[in-house]
């Protein structure tokens, strides 16, 4: 098969499966509500802007985490990767096309949720001031499908791993709301270096320039190298590994 034979049989049966309409589908619903509630009931003291907007963005990013997780695991579940690997004879080529997949259909749908989000918020409160009226907030918007496409292959590759829906959904969960937090607030425990700044999901969150998070060294540009290169080697671990299981 072609690489491009390879891309539309994945995306076909990612559309196939029936957890990808109603994921997706509760992901926009679920954001734009949280956008819409946060402009309508901003910060006492606050006026609401693109901030409360992108509240919805950001946890959309954990359901993104199990729509990614779920397009791995439920093809183990249900045998159809075999079939897959029947007809593309390279780990390589497959998983990349599917990677490759999930991260468009992420980052197509964080363009529908930072666009949705700032149409809801007009609406919900016609007088406030949501759209991008500078570089940061400019930047905050834009960032928000190249951050969910990142969420995406990242829990696709813990998901490739771990084989298993419930086992990786909670890895990525506890990962990202815990076990980063809470090495953060340790400080510069680990041979004098602050290590807060070089957890993947912090320096996600400085990328897409939110507050109240950690300064990624080198810049918020240079964060999403970071990151992407964290993602581009797990993914290529899970390549390897599934390779060895199943030559």
């Amino acid at each position: 098969m072609t690489s491009t034979a390879v891309l539309k049989a994945e995306a076909y049966k990612l559309r196939s499966l029936s957890s990808t309409p109603w994921l997706l589908g509760a992901t926009a619903l679920v954001s734009l509500t949280l956008s819409g509630l946060a402009v309508r009931s901003p910060v006492e003291g606050d006026e609401p802007g693109l901030s409360e907007v992108l509240v919805g963005p950001a946890f959309a990013q954990f359901l993104i985490m199990v729509f990614a997780s779920r397009s791995a695991t439920m093809e183990f579940r249900t045998g159809t990767i075999w079939q897959s690997r029947l007809a593309v004879p390279s780990w390589t080529r497959l998983l990349l096309a599917k990677a490759g997949v999930v991260a468009a259909l992420a980052a197509l749908t964080g363009v529908v949720l930072g666009a949705g989000g700032v149409a809801v918020a007009s609406v919900v409160a016609p007088d406030a001031d949501v759209l991008p009226s500078g570089g940061l907030e400019w930047r905050q918007l834009l960032t928000v499908p190249v951050a969910l496409a990142l969420v995406a292959v990242l829990s696709l590759a813990v998901g490739l791993l771990l084989k298993s829906g419930g086992a990786t959904i909670t890895v990525l969960l506890v990962w990202a709301l815990v076990v980063e937090p809470s090495l953060s607030a340790t400080g510069d425990w680990l041979a004098g270096v602050d290590i807060g700044p070089w957890m993947p999901f912090l320096a996600l969150s400085d990328f897409q320039g939110q507050s109240g998070g950690v300064s990624f060294p080198g810049g918020p540009y240079l964060a999403c190298v970071y990151v992407a290169a964290v993602t581009a080697a797990l993914l290529a671990a899970a390549i390897k590994v599934q390779g060895r299981r199943e030559p």
